[in-house]
């Protein structure tokens, strides 16, 4: 196969298992734990939605913390016990940074739209006129300081491996973890084409990885970016059970 052609395969790969991560995060190990611990019923759960019977704000910020303590213990794993596989470190950053982003986003989010996991704490809070404002300036600051950590931890990722550069490689994969989001909220059968829209909407707030200075480093590598078949086998029925699960939603 041809290498350049398999390294995009590799990015790709890389990106659904990312996004699969993150919104599992999010979804279930967020909101869906936080509602069983409370003693709250789910009534819904799927790659984009979330309902429990009675809903509470604690619940409804669980998902985005969830992301957030991921994403901070991946960094602190990523800077001080490294692994030895530039597969492994790239995945396991490329997950570290859908999951602070999405943290961000979900902030910015609830500044500008009607609905989000922080409108109902909000709501409760009752802040008044300033509410939004001030999620908008908390989610920018978020965002500032996240795109600063990520951009610190793939510093110590080649910047180009022997067929394709750090930055084609990242593209790559956020395009295709957007698809693979796209996909699975097709398969929710009651509104297929809005949980599609919504999925794409979720991996919009990973767009800043886009525009890191990736390429500051002068660390280049000889060594293709390739990965074994146990990986893709395992991404490949990973996406698989996502999509026939959360995709096509639990209630």
């Amino acid at each position: 196969m041809n290498e350049k052609f398999t390294s995009i395969i590799v990015s790709a790969f890389i990106g659904v298992l990312a996004y699969i991560c993150t919104d599992v995060l999010h979804e279930v190990v967020g909101h869906g734990s936080a509602a069983l611990v409370s003693g709250s019923t789910i009534t819904l759960l799927t790659s984009v939605y979330f309902r429990s019977v009675p809903a509470s704000f604690i619940i409804g910020l669980s998902g985005p913390f969830s992301n957030l303590l991921w994403g901070l213990l991946l960094f602190v794993v990523l800077a001080y016990r490294p692994p030895k596989s530039l597969l492994i470190v790239l995945s396991l950053t490329t997950v570290m940074a859908y999951n602070l982003f999405w943290f961000s986003g979900t902030i910015v989010q609830s500044a500008f739209a009607k609905t989000g996991d922080w409108t109902y704490a909000m709501a409760q809070l009752n802040p008044g006129v300033w509410g939004k404002p001030l999620l908008f300036i908390l989610g920018v600051s978020v965002y500032w300081a996240s795109i600063k950590m990520v951009a610190n931890r793939f510093s110590d990722i080649p910047s180009r491996f022997t067929k394709i550069t750090l930055r084609q490689s990242v593209t790559y994969a956020f395009l295709f973890g957007a698809l693979s989001a796209a996909i699975a909220g097709l398969f929710y059968a009651p509104d297929r084409w809005t949980a599609s829209k919504e999925g794409l909407l979720e991996m919009v707030a990973s767009l800043p990885i886009l525009f890191l200075n990736r390429d500051q480093n002068e660390w280049v590598t000889d060594k293709p970016m390739k990965a074994g078949w146990i990986f893709y086998l395992v991404v490949s029925i990973a996406y698989l059970l996502f999509c026939f699960f959360l995709g096509r939603g639990i209630y």
